[in-house]
């Protein structure tokens, strides 16, 4: 198991820190850009995609690693300045990779999740999913065949992360001249945005060159309506993944023939059959329309609490995954996803004794074993 992992606790808590000083801030000015729903499902939809980043991660490096050890055409130096080159590939790749996944329906069935929140603020920057990474490795492997590292390779990931983390924001003004190359929160809130307007435009990662070239650029001009274009009747884990998928598969038995079918899955989301317009599953209603709940006070309070506790649990796996038997890992890994389906079936006033007794005599088995 990697090492680096033992670091992640500091990522979260940076994580963890700006969220809140950004609920601070906006509170502080009267802004209501935070919903409790909205924010335990985007941190949930984080926590999901750090789990299998555990996993995943080193099986990306040695397939970036195999690429350029085999496949390489040249062999580029680890320099800075040809990390910098790097890093603009990386975001030129970025740009293909994003507009692709909104432009393809099996992809976009993996991107949904990070546009779906009604509110946009620094908690949607991570409400990502792990089906993305399968696409991502597909289009990355190019860089470790030009001759780029897979060190290099992961780190310019790591960098158009943490800008692109940086961008989900409300409360970062237009910022000038930058806005001319670079992409700005005020860009990124456009690409978010459900106005007719703003669909599809912004794709850019850190450059916004490539928009500008490509045609996809849009600037902030009238106020933005956050959230995909259709809402869905539910703020629970499981179905929130997995709604867009299981919106296809009821599509695709609409449809009477192979080539429509094929036609679906690989055309955009706004595409029409020549059968006739589809039918969506009863998943989805109209934007705005989402009953948001009111909890006491207690509830409230469980719910933050089940949310920290989860990161805690995955930062404190990350730490000691590498000094303990597999077997305990993935234990731990299962009982954080318990913890976030558990967090779901919360939201939506759904029983979850059974599922909380599991939870914490399993961890209590866990801890019991490796330290007792």
């Amino acid at each position: 198991m990697n090492d680096n992992n033992k670091f992640l606790w500091i990522v979260i808590i940076g994580v963890l820190l700006i969220i809140f000083i950004e609920y601070l801030v906006a509170r502080y000015k009267g802004l209501k850009i935070f919903r409790l729903q909205n924010t335990i499902s985007n941190l949930s939809m984080g926590i999901f995609d750090r789990v299998a980043g555990l996993l995943m991660v080193p099986i990306i490096y040695m397939h970036f690693n195999f690429l350029h050890t085999h496949l390489a055409i040249f062999n580029i130096p680890e320099t800075k300045y040809y990390f910098i080159l790097a890093v603009i590939i990386s975001d030129f790749l970025w740009y293909i990779y994003h507009r692709a996944g909104h432009k393809v329906n099996i992809f976009w069935g993996a991107h949904i999740i990070h546009h779906q929140s009604e509110d946009y603020n620094y908690s949607v920057a991570v409400s990502l999913t792990p089906f993305q990474v399968v696409i991502r490795v597909l289009v990355w492997s190019l860089m470790p065949i030009m001759g780029f590292s897979a060190k290099v390779v992961l780190g310019t990931h790591l960098v158009i992360g943490l800008y692109q983390f940086l961008l989900h924001t409300t409360l970062i003004p237009k910022l000038g001249i930058i806005e001319k190359f670079m992409v700005t929160p005020s860009h990124h809130r456009v690409h978010h945005g459900s106005n007719k307007e703003y669909l599809d435009k912004n794709f850019g990662g850190i450059f916004i060159i490539w928009d500008r070239f490509f045609g996809s650029f849009q600037e902030e001009i009238n106020p933005v309506f956050y959230g995909a274009t259709k809402d869905i009747n539910t703020r629970n884990f499981i179905p929130s993944v997995f709604h867009y998928y299981s919106n296809l598969l009821f599509q695709v038995k609409q449809l009477p023939t192979t080539k429509e079918k094929i036609k679906l899955l690989f055309n955009g989301p706004d595409w029409v059959p020549e059968s006739g317009a589809l039918k969506l599953s009863s998943t989805y209603i109209n934007k705005g329309s989402y009953d948001y709940k009111s909890y006491s006070k207690s509830k409230t309070f469980y719910l933050i609490f089940l949310t920290l506790f989860a990161f805690t649990l995955l930062a404190i796996t990350a730490y000691i995954m590498a000094d303990i038997p597999i077997t305990y890992t993935y234990l731990l890994l299962v009982f954080i996803m318990l913890n976030i389906v558990i967090l779901g079936r919360l939201i939506e006033n759904k029983s979850v004794l059974v599922l909380e007794l599991i939870k914490y005599t399993g961890l209590a088995f866990v801890f019991y074993k490796l330290y007792l």
